[in-house]
């Protein structure tokens, strides 16, 4: 006599999400996710056979990003031609995949609303890894989230994560030690509730066992993923088990922003997804979405965000 364990299991689980995507709440994009960037505007409507002063500089976001890892068997192009300003065939490869991974028109040129989604402040963690894997991917019909090459994930052993702060002398001029403590012990109970895991997440008392270390830094910082002060790069994180999630000190932070600021929960809730082991989303209105403008809150973990956790760790409904 066959078991009905596993169907009732499996459409607890169905009834489970449905029920998670319903109480969520919808995102609208604002026409401030894509402000215009007047500094490379001449290089709007560039394309294939062309050389334009300037084009460097695309190559060389898009190789710090992981696009030079789209085209097989070309080590030393990058070394090569990433100073000159050809518009040639690897060119148009990498921008077809990063329209491809933001959902964009996927033309090879760069349009508007590439250059525009290009300049947005953004994580600094790379779209696509060193072996060409782990890639965002617009997806109509279905979900975006990725995760790490190799899908690392805490051990059950680890779901009770503790977190310690260390700015090393790079604090942010505008956000104290605790307004920083504030922000991050809401973006982890996002995680911790929105989600429904069995994650729980505390600050470590003086002398105790942390799993994540939290801190402000500036530029190059011993850890090859350099900061480039304003409006670049925002923060990064590291894959579990690393526990490592950095914030650029030189950024315009802020708990309310502004056009000209940046929110620093948004930042923090994205960086704790790729603590958890999520990857980047092609999904716009997805926490892990990698850019975010000016102005712009993105705070609640969405739809996209909560399937990738539930596709990571299955168990931790139940």
């Amino acid at each position: 006599m066959k078991s009905h364990t596993p169907t009732i299991v499996l459409h607890l689980f169905s009834f489970l999400i449905l029920i998670l995507l319903a109480v969520l709440p919808n995102q609208v994009l604002s026409r401030k996710e894509l402000q215009p960037v007047l500094s490379l505007k001449h290089l709007e409507g560039c394309r294939k056979g062309q050389t334009v002063k300037g084009l460097h500089e695309i190559k060389i976001y898009l190789k710090r990003f992981g696009y030079a890892n789209v085209v097989a068997n070309i080590n030393n192009y990058h070394h090569e031609h990433e100073n000159d300003d050809m518009f040639d065939d690897v060119l148009e490869s990498e921008i077809k995949a990063y329209q491809l991974n933001h959902n964009l028109n996927v033309t090879g040129e760069l349009d508007t609303r590439t250059l525009e989604q290009m300049m947005l402040p953004r994580c600094g963690v790379p779209d696509i890894d060193e072996n060409g894997k782990s890639s965002m991917r617009w997806n109509h019909y279905g979900p975006n989230f990725k995760f790490f090459s190799g899908n690392p994930k805490w051990p059950p052993s680890k779901y009770n994560l503790t977190y310690k702060f260390d700015s090393d002398g790079s604090a942010s001029s505008k956000i104290d030690d605790q307004t920083l403590r504030d922000v991050c012990a809401r973006a982890f109970a996002t995680w911790a509730v929105r989600t429904l895991s069995h994650f729980r997440f505390k600050e470590a008392g003086e002398g105790e066992h942390a799993d994540i270390f939290i801190g402000f830094r500036r530029g190059a910082h011993g850890d090859d993923r350099p900061f480039d002060g304003p409006w670049g790069t925002l923060a990064h994180a590291f894959p579990p088990t690393d526990g490592i999630l950095h914030i650029d000190a030189d950024e315009n932070w802020s708990t309310d922003p502004t056009s000209d600021e940046l929110d620093l929960e948004s930042a923090v809730v994205h960086e704790i997804g790729h603590i958890l082991g999520l990857g980047h989303s092609s999904d716009r209105r997805a926490v892990m979405f990698p850019s975010i403008a000016g102005g712009v809150t993105r705070r609640e973990v969405g739809s996209d965000d909560i399937l990738g956790i539930v596709a990571l760790y299955p168990f931790g409904f139940f």
